[in-house]
């Protein structure tokens, strides 16, 4: 016997024909947002300090304030907004030369731990994924705005976490990810560049990594972040 249609009591909601999509509609909105003022603030196009106001924003990109709302706070989280209370969101300031200090002496002080750990934990899998980053990391770039190097940024940032998640201590990961170092530099590249020393030098590290060499590894990362902090240390006195 065929079913008949569906009814609804008297006062109850009727189901949304949406009801299924609704969800994922607006995630995948919210991402598209989130990509869109992101390019703006890491081109520097929305200057540091200048407000982001959510109804102007939601009138210029023609969506309603929710996923406007979301958007700006994943990119709060990323450190490339700021909230205040009474004044809404605004475009984070650069880091300045003091914070670019303190940051790479963390980094410094993690980092070849990071990779001297994983030479002696990291999987096999862990280590192939890792190469396969660097690899596509070697891809030719062309143009000089974050649209043109996104998913360098990318990968960069990604075979940083891999490795601190290859080196079997779970904390270091969570810091790294709360440092947010590659977010913050990257918005420097939009007058720095980028340079084709990065590759060679995560290559340095991996390989130290496969060789499970602990102390190739770590004084391989920590020249590639010492050379990192010269190449950017002219665009943060800029």
């Amino acid at each position: 016997m065929a079913d008949g249609p569906t009814t609804t009591k008297p006062g109850a909601t009727p189901p949304s024909l949406w009801a299924a999509a609704d969800g994922p509609v607006r995630s995948v909105l919210a991402d598209r947002i989130y990509e869109l003022i992101k390019v703006k603030l890491m081109d520097n196009v929305v200057e540091p300090g200048a407000r982001l106001s959510i109804d102007a924003l939601s009138r210029d990109l023609d969506v309603s304030a929710t996923p406007i709302r979301e958007a700006l706070a994943r990119l709060e989280s990323d450190g490339l907004v700021v909230k205040r209370a009474h004044r809404g969101y605004t475009a984070a300031p650069r880091i300045d030369a003091a914070a670019f200090d303190e940051l790479f002496k963390m980094r410094l002080l993690l980092e070849p731990a990071s990779a001297s750990w994983a030479a002696q934990a990291a999987t096999a899998k862990q280590i192939a994924a890792m190469e396969d980053l660097v690899t596509e990391m070697s891809k030719p770039i062309s143009g000089d705005s974050y649209e043109s190097y996104r998913a360098f940024a990318a990968q960069d940032a990604a075979f940083h976490l891999a490795l601190a998640e290859a080196s079997g201590v779970h904390l270091m990961v969570d810091i790294l990810a709360r440092l947010r170092p590659h977010t913050q530099l990257y918005r420097l590249y939009y007058t720095a560049g980028i340079s084709d020393d990065t590759v060679a030098e995560h290559g340095r590290v991996i390989g130290a990594v496969s060789r499970r060499d602990a102390d190739a590894a770590a004084a391989a990362m920590a020249a590639h972040l010492s050379a990192s902090q010269r190449r950017l240390t002219s665009a943060v006195d800029r």
